[in-house]
């Protein structure tokens, strides 16, 4: 078997104190097939007795000896692995980087090219990298952004774009949610992910202008967010999220996808509820998670938040143990009114009842799911006030505006019509 049909990894983990402990051995092979992929892992002996030791995936690869096979064809390694990888735009660069053949790689030749430089606490490296393996952080300096940004452009017209021509580009990582152009940044030793525009978009700061104000909507409603910056180089329009997957001691957290978790890779076949039955199983503060994600579900309704796939949900390990992430991509669309992920067993409009039986479902009971429902509804009587503070043009979002003031009139109904 070649080396392009096989490929044999070590993982090893950035702990929040700085920390990188060896974890075990990943094997994927028959990667030339398109759907018949297979992978392999096994926890190191050590590791296990490591008083450090965490699941990597609390569900699917618990703490024991053995090999875990990963039943994802497609991809040829297990979820939490794959969740280590940029997104669709950063996969395109670090294929390029990697001097892969963008229409053959696969999860497994991307894990080998990434070196330590993504999201997240778990680093791959071959087995005679191991005893040199570092946290290498793949981020450029604020002030080479406007130079990453042009970049970008050439890369989105012409993906055949020459790597000398993509210097900068190709030096920073990306994120593991979406497929708009970002790169992460560094300013003044803290570390952010920059948003921007993509030259396919309607307006060059529209989808910021969007995102700054849904994520602030979001904080106002009382959902925890990571800070966020809204700067212009070279006259485009960036936005910053500040990373929580970086410690104060230099360390990293580790970040895990709710699609990885829930086990469900089509994102039309599963609901807030199924996030919720993960959160009852692995949270270490499950009362504090569930009333979060109750939270977050109705904020995305009543904002239109409708790109609500499980990969833009996360759990967050620390050293206090497993925990749902902060809220992010909370991004109001223009575009779709109907949400991917199913409320009371329904795609929308969603009524108060459906808000409330969901959260039922959480395990949260009826008079906390209201309390929840009302305050948030109060928290987002100012939404066009903001949407007009952070510039969201009036001429691209006429439509969604309406949308949400139809959304808010039929949340704020007590007695909920009948569904059509």
């Amino acid at each position: 078997m070649s080396d392009r049909e096989a490929i044999a990894l070590r993982v090893a983990a950035v702990m929040p104190t700085g920390e990188i402990l060896p974890v075990g051995r990943l094997l994927s092979r028959n990667l030339g097939s398109p759907d018949r992929k297979e992978g392999f892992f096994r926890y190191d002996e050590a590791y296990l007795q490591h008083p450090a030791a965490y699941p990597l995936d609390p569900i699917h690869l618990p703490l024991r000896s053995g090999t875990f096979n990963a039943d994802r064809g497609e991809a040829g390694v297990h979820g939490v692995f794959d969740d280590s990888l940029p997104d669709a735009w950063g996969r395109t660069i670090l294929a390029k980087r990697a001097g892969l053949d963008r229409a053959r790689f696969s999860s497994a030749h991307l894990l080998g090219a990434l070196s330590g430089g993504g999201l997240g606490r778990l680093l791959f490296v071959a087995e005679d990298q191991v005893k040199a393996v570092t946290c290498a952080e793949s981020s450029i300096e604020l002030d080479k952004l406007g130079l990453a940004i042009e970049e970008a452009g050439l890369l989105e017209n012409n993906l055949d774009t020459e790597n000398q021509a993509l210097r900068h580009l190709l030096a920073c990582g990306s994120s593991a949610g979406g497929a708009r152009p970002k790169v992460l940044v560094r300013d003044q030793g803290t570390l952010w992910l920059a948003k921007f525009s993509s030259i396919r978009d309607l307006s060059p700061s529209l989808l910021v202008s969007l995102e700054q104000a849904g994520m602030e909507l979001a904080r106002q409603a009382g959902l925890e967010v990571p800070e966020v910056r809204r700067i212009q180089i070279a006259g485009r329009d960036i936005l910053l999220v500040k990373r929580f997957d970086v410690t104060p001691e230099g360390g990293r957290n580790a970040i895990i996808s709710m699609r990885t978790l829930t086990g469900v890779d089509n994102p039309y076949l599963s609901s807030y509820a199924a996030m919720a039955g993960v959160i009852r199983a692995v949270s270490s503060r499950p009362d504090l998670d569930l009333a979060a994600l109750f939270r977050w579900m109705l904020i995305n309704v009543l904002l239109q938040n409708t790109d609500d796939h499980q990969q833009n949900f996360a759990m967050l390990h620390t050293a206090a143990g497993w925990r749902l992430s902060p809220g992010y991509d909370i991004t109001p669309n223009i575009h779709q009114e109907r949400h991917i992920l199913r409320v009371n067993n329904s795609e929308g409009p969603f009524t108060s009842q459906d808000l409330l039986s969901e959260g039922r479902r959480f395990g949260l009971s009826a008079q906390k799911c209201r309390r929840l429902l009302d305050e948030t509804l109060a928290s987002l009587t100012n939404w066009e006030a903001v949407f007009d503070n952070c510039g969201v043009a009036w001429e691209h979002t006429r439509n969604l505006r309406e949308s949400i003031l139809r959304k808010r009139a039929l949340l704020n109904q007590k007695n909920d019509p009948p569904r059509q």
